[in-house]
């Protein structure tokens, strides 16, 4: 019988939300990856647009919100990741690898969570808030990014390194606190997407609340130190 559930979990997962995380892997990821790649104005320029389309998004959230103190402390964090982080990228060292190992770490995670949740189901973690998100997503999630960090401790160092798991828990913790407190925010709204920039896709800000929530404590505490230099 439990197989039988899985097989029928396994066909609903190709549905909107998974066209969503294809989405984002194939506009989202190139485009962050080149722009830090050429570095420079590319990155001050993609910012700057980024951090306006997410301030519009929350200011429409604002005007809908019951809460508004919450859309306001986000703000905050959205407005000071999007402004500080060009200057951040291109002040640290080994700076492009770094971050295209938070970006890749993002990705497993949002992908794998939401597999793992949809195939296994089970219990949910804020039912009130947030119909998706279940441990057993959670888990899969955590559990894809460890494989992640193993394969690269064998590839680069042919060694363990602590240091990488436990960035792993930090990236998988912020980027669930992330797109929980945009959910939050949308719940309060009385909305399902933030915006209807991308047709089908929802918001920018849907598209972003990871990466926003993972290098604002980035910046703020220094975390890329402790990942190890290949």
């Amino acid at each position: 019988m439990a197989d039988n559930n899985i097989l029928i979990n396994f066909t609903s997962l190709f549905n909107i939300e998974l066209a969503k995380r294809i989405f984002s892997v194939i506009f989202f990821v190139p485009t962050f990856i080149f722009s830090l790649y050429q570095g420079g104005g590319l990155i001050f320029f993609l910012f700057l647009l980024f951090f306006l389309i997410i301030m519009n998004e929350l200011l429409n959230l604002f005007k809908l919100s019951q809460v508004k103190i919450n859309i306001i402390a986000y703000s905050f964090i959205a407005s000071f990741c999007m402004i500080i982080f060009p200057f951040y990228y291109l002040t640290i060292d080994n700076n492009f690898l770094i971050c295209v190992y938070v970006l890749i770490s993002l990705w497993i995670f949002d992908t794998f969570s939401y597999l793992g949740g949809n195939l296994f189901r089970g219990k949910k973690i804020f039912p009130k808030l947030s119909k998706g998100k279940t441990y057993s997503g959670l888990i899969s999630g955590l559990i894809s990014v460890f494989l992640f960090n193993l394969i690269i401790s064998n590839y680069f160092y042919n060694t363990f390194f602590l240091n990488l798991y436990l960035i792993a828990i930090i990236i998988c913790t912020l980027s669930f606190i992330g797109d929980a407190y945009v959910s939050l925010l949308k719940r309060q709204s009385n909305i399902k997407d933030t915006g209807t920039l991308f047709i089908g896709h929802g918001g920018f800000l849907d598209r972003m609340d990871s990466f926003i929530m993972v290098f604002f404590f980035f910046i703020i505490f220094d975390i890329h130190k402790f990942i190890p230099y290949v």
